[in-house]
């Protein structure tokens, strides 16, 4: 994924799909849903992930990332919350997202089992591009998953 701000101001964000190697069988892909893979707004920022599309795609987190930097959240609070939506419903999944605001500031999340960099130019970097490592959030638990987890009891005749 990728998100950049022009001279003018102007934001875009896109990505592209791994194509047929982790698609549920019969759907086009994430990467042409709005919110899912990529979103961006000129007036905010943008934002891109990195991931199981199939679960990115029933969350649309590039989507809340931008909608909470309209609120006022910093680009890494709102990429966290991003993952931490999908995590939610699917503390498994593979995955990451980047934020960046109209004022260039940028921030990523990461899902607990997942590794993630992105790549900043700027001309706060002078021009040169710059690697960002992001931690891992820690592994969330949501009730939806513990009690998936929990053994059900058997009951006595």
């Amino acid at each position: 994924a990728m998100v950049t701000i022009d001279g003018k101001g102007g934001v875009a964000a896109g990505t592209s799909t791994n194509g047929a190697d982790h698609k549920v069988p019969g759907r086009v892909g994430d990467a042409p849903v709005p919110g899912a893979g990529a979103y961006a707004d000129a007036e905010v920022g943008g934002c891109g992930a990195t991931g199981d599309g199939d679960q990115m795609m029933r969350l649309l987190p590039t989507h809340l990332g931008v909608e909470l930097m309209r609120q006022g959240a910093s680009p890494g609070d709102a990429a966290k919350a991003g993952v931490e939506r999908v995590a939610k419903f699917y503390p498994d999944f593979w995955g990451a997202i980047v934020c960046v605001n109209v004022r260039g500031e940028h921030g990523g999340a990461a899902n607990y089992n997942t590794a993630f960099k992105y790549t900043v130019v700027s001309e706060a970097t002078g021009g040169v591009p710059v690697t960002v490592n992001v931690t891992s959030t820690a592994k969330l638990v949501s009730p939806r998953s513990e009690a998936q987890a929990s053994p059900r009891r058997a009951r006595n005749a």
